[in-house]
């Protein structure tokens, strides 16, 4: 790949990546390529959709929650591990607006994102299952709920000011570990 072309792509990036960060997932192709000063011809070979570049904005995102997942299933606690996980999740949706808006979809434009969410998916799944045996978690809970559920807390985040949201995110993983196991005595 030629040097500017190279230079280009890392220029659409960089404003798709900048824009998501700052809540801006509905940013146009054409917007984007008048950010990054170049043709909206160009924008389109790196990403031929909007979607597509929502995606590949937030594939790191859904890379690092998988790799989170998989850091708290090395804990010996199976509760302790799913609250942690929980808690990064929504740490991290803060930190990243479009990431869960990628998440809750079921219309993926990319193989690499089908294939990043489904990895992702299984390593809820076992946190799910290592959550304390007694009494069993709900048996109608599962990683794709479980994901679904965490756009929908982090939506009530991005609501709160932003002062009460550490807060709030422990009131809400609480929330859900106590809902995944109703008659925990």
């Amino acid at each position: 790949m030629r040097a500017d072309a190279v230079r280009n792509r890392q220029r659409i990036f960089d404003e798709a990546r900048d824009a998501v960060a700052a809540g801006e997932i509905d940013l146009t192709l054409n917007e984007l390529a008048r950010r990054a000063g170049v043709g909206v011809g160009t924008v389109y070979r790196w990403f031929p959709t909007q979607r597509a570049m929502l995606e590949g904005v937030v594939q790191d995102g859904v890379r690092s929650l998988t790799s989170r997942a998989h850091r708290a299933l090395e804990q010996p606690d199976g509760d302790e591990a799913f609250a942690a996980f929980l808690r990064d999740a929504l740490t991290m949706a803060q930190e990243r607006p479009g990431l869960f808006t990628v998440l809750i979809s079921g219309t993926d434009e990319t193989e690499q994102t089908l294939q990043a969410k489904a990895e992702l998916a299984d390593a809820v799944a076992r946190l799910l299952d290592r959550v304390d045996p007694e009494p069993r978690p709900a048996p109608t809970m599962t990683a794709e709920y479980l994901l679904k559920l965490l756009c929908g807390l982090m939506h009530a985040l991005s609501e709160l000011p932003p002062d009460s949201r550490a807060d709030a995110t422990g009131v809400y993983v609480g929330m859900v570990m106590r809902g995944i196991q109703p008659q925990r005595r």
